[in-house]
């Protein structure tokens, strides 16, 4: 063969082989793209709205946006490319919640759940179907990324990874499986018999260093995405406010953590627990009540988070709970006010499970009622969790950022209340609801299968 006809054959080869790879098995899938046009636009919370904006979404993230509502042709996107209309919406990044519970709620108590044929215990397929349930719900709400922070059962990671492989339709989850304890603490919630190591372990109850840190390990073998730590007692519980670990075992858990890149949230409410916890090189503070000044000068200078959970200190009204200690407190020490003043950084987290789901937005109301502007409270809830998750792929429509993004009828930042009404939501790429239905929340995927619909992290 001369010169010039290997030249023509081999062009020949390199032009087909593009075609005969979109043919083969385990190709790379053809490109997706998605128009949204979205009448009002706050890609980055903290900067202006824009108006009449069309965002172009390929492959499940941000490609770019566009002045004006363009088509396919005008995009420079294929022919055919879906349009999502939200001309009279105003379009969001994908809310987040520090903060949840997804197991249970307190409506579920008040049905009995679980009680049944003389069984008063829940076993663990209870909580797993609350956890499908209650995470399909919270996407909904347009929490498109949540921390569940405190579950022993391994229900939530079953959950978190059922998503992230594209069995079904639900918010991203960062878990922390069994919230550690010291004994007798307020996560302690191991039963004193049989094999009682095994108990303490999966329970996450530990007591000095060495076994905090061992229990930390054992969490992370068992598939937490992060620690979370009890330092002293709570609301919930029968035990007081007093500090439960000390800053020995608080130190040998961020450092076991912290070496395997995992963050760590600290159940917090004692000035002495709070400051013992940030000086341990804790990541976020959860709930912090009664948290001093001088803590919160500590807790800024070391970029130290709050997630405030200020619905936690409202009990439903189903639960009759009249003049709860947890509201007189929270308006005495006002500790979400003083962090805010103080320009400590801010997480939005709600305690979802202490109320029920899908009600996360309510956490919005308190903030602003206590001083937050609504700006800032949306920023709390997507760019600023976003840093505290260690997550730099979302929290904002930029481009190159995963498209999660929400909408809503109404003004969020003339009226907070906007956001408890969820019109659409679109998770990496993926629009879960629109016109206020959900879509199905699962995609009946074969076991092992590598596609990924709704996406996850």
């Amino acid at each position: 063969m001369n010169v010039t006809g290997l030249v023509c054959a081999l062009l020949a080869i390199f032009c087909i082989a593009p075609v005969w790879a979109q043919g083969r098995p385990g190709a790379a899938p053809p490109e997706r793209y998605v128009l949204v046009h979205a009448g009002t636009l706050l890609a980055i919370p903290g900067k202006s709205v824009a108006k009449n904006q069309t965002v172009v979404v390929r492959n499940g993230q941000i490609d770019r946006t566009i002045d004006g509502y363009v088509g396919a042709a005008e995009a420079g996107v294929p022919a055919g490319t879906p349009t999502v209309d939200l001309k009279d919406k105003f379009v969001l990044p994908g809310l987040m919640d520090a903060h949840v519970h997804l197991r249970s709620q307190p409506s579920d108590m008040a049905r009995g759940q679980g009680i049944r044929r003389g069984r008063a215990a829940r076993l663990p397929a209870d909580y797993t179907f609350n956890a499908v349930l209650y995470a399909r719900r919270t996407l909904a709400a347009g929490f498109t990324t949540v921390r569940d922070v405190g579950s022993d059962d391994q229900s939530v990671f079953a959950v978190r990874d059922a998503i992230n492989a594209g069995r079904m339709v639900g918010p991203r989850i960062l878990s922390s499986g069994a919230a550690l304890s010291a004994t007798g603490g307020h996560a302690d919630g191991s039963v004193v018999e049989g094999d009682q190591l095994s108990a303490r372990l999966m329970d996450g109850t530990c007591d000095g260093p060495d076994e905090c840190t061992r229990a930390v390990r054992f969490q992370h073998k068992l598939g937490a995405d992060l620690i979370k730590f009890t330092a002293t007692g709570g609301f919930s519980s029968t035990q007081t406010f007093e500090q439960q670990l000390f800053f020995p075992e608080m130190k040998a858990i961020v450092d076991a953590a912290h070496q395997l890149n995992m963050k760590v949230a600290v159940h917090a409410y004692t000035p002495n627990s709070i400051a013992d916890a940030v000086k341990a090189g804790a990541d976020s503070i959860e709930h912090g009540f009664f948290v001093d000044d001088a803590t919160l000068r500590l807790m800024k200078k070391q970029g130290t988070f709050l997630v405030p959970t200020l619905a936690a200190a409202y009990p439903p009204p189903f639960l009759g709970v009249k003049d709860p200690e947890s509201v007189r407190m929270r308006n005495e020490y006002r500790a979400f006010e003083r962090a805010y003043a103080m320009g400590v950084n801010i997480a939005f987290g709600t305690d979802a499970g202490t109320f029920n789901h899908a009600e996360n937005a309510k956490e919005f109301d308190y903030m602003v009622e206590f001083g937050m502007s609504p700006m800032d409270a949306i920023k709390a809830a997507t760019m600023m969790t976003a840093q505290l998750f260690g997550l730099d792929d979302v929290g904002t429509l930029e481009p190159g950022k995963t498209a999660d993004l929400i909408a809503v009828d109404g003004d969020p930042l003339a009226d907070i209340s906007a956001l408890h009404d969820i019109s659409f939501v679109m998770k990496s790429g993926v629009v879960a609801k629109q016109d206020g239905i959900m879509h199905d929340g699962f995609t009946y995927l074969p076991f092992g299968s590598d596609r990924v619909r709704g996406g996850g992290r």
